[in-house]
């Protein structure tokens, strides 16, 4: 699968998982430290509308509703047709704190973005969170070579510290972990 195919799996995914939930579900906490279910959809809407910003050298829009789960399915439209634009994946990105980037990065940071969030959201609800995995082994690759500054890992950063998991666990756990979550959260 491609990088763009692989981007719009994970938003699939998340639109899948979303179109189930209830409104008990949107105060429940999320693996995502302080976040509770509507936060993290909240978050999954303003960042795929600032990718989209991003991409097209313009300032993210507001969501077009109140309702995010019509907004993220908005929002994932125009990033995917942002993303598939012409030259996008070679082309060169500002790409928010992390300075000028080639597009197929920029990408690549929001399929793993989303596909952890889409575990993020079962574990919250309470199902099971195991990624496919080809899904997840390909964010597996693409998220070992973040670094471990302050502007991507830790306080403030985009992901927690990694958490240890071991070599011979699943692949979903050790991406989660990876990227800061322990695979055991309860939820």
């Amino acid at each position: 699968m491609d990088l763009l195919d692989l981007n719009r799996s994970s938003l699939d995914l998340n639109l899948k998982l979303m179109a189930d939930l209830e409104e008990a579900h949107l105060d429940m906490a999320t693996p995502c430290a302080g976040w509770t279910v509507y936060e993290l959809l909240r978050h999954q809407v303003d960042s795929t509308l600032a990718f989209t910003a991003f991409v097209r050298g313009t300032s993210p829009d507001d969501p077009a509703d109140d309702d995010m789960v019509t907004a993220y399915r908005a929002a994932t439209d125009a990033v995917t047709e942002a993303f598939r634009a012409d030259g996008v994946l070679e082309r060169r990105v500002e790409f928010a704190s992390f300075g000028t980037r080639p597009g197929k990065e920029l990408v690549a940071a929001h399929f793993v973005d989303n596909l952890v969030h889409a575990w993020d959201l079962c574990r919250a609800i309470g199902i099971d969170g195991t990624l496919d995995t080809e899904l997840a082994t390909a964010a597996y690759r693409m998220a070992r070579h973040y670094p471990t500054t302050p502007n991507v890992r830790g306080p403030g950063g985009s992901f927690a510290m990694p958490v240890d998991v071991p070599e011979d666990a699943p692949i979903t756990d050790r991406l989660v972990g990876l990227l800061g979550r322990s695979p055991n959260w309860p939820a």
